[in-house]
């Protein structure tokens, strides 16, 4: 499996966290924005260099991802926090797919 696409997540919540901050002046999407991200990037070079926890951690910053963008999604009907919301479900089921394949073939 590939570091790719939670590397490519962590960019995009990066910049919906930006957003958010010059669209509604919302510190709290700043700094979860760059928490999640930051966690996504360390899980992206983890999964690039075969250290350990790279999938588990891949996983799980994309579901932490997606309780706020679907309470965002919900609330203003805009079109970025909705795209996040599907690309972090979408990243959160291949990642703990992943991780059962990577499990599967360390037994």
């Amino acid at each position: 499996m590939s570091h790719k696409p939670i590397a490519t997540l962590s960019g995009f919540s990066l910049l919906g966290g930006i957003f958010a901050y010059t669209k509604f002046n919302s510190v709290p999407s700043l700094v979860g924005s760059f928490a999640i991200g930051s966690m996504m990037l360390l899980s992206s070079m983890r999964i690039r260099d075969g250290m350990e926890y790279g999938y588990e951690g891949a996983a799980l910053s994309s579901a932490a991802l997606v309780v706020p963008t679907l309470r965002r999604t919900i609330r203003t009907r805009l079109p970025i926090p909705a795209t996040v919301c599907v690309l972090a479900t979408a990243s959160t089921a291949y990642y703990v797919r992943a991780l059962g394949e990577f499990r599967r073939h360390a037994l």
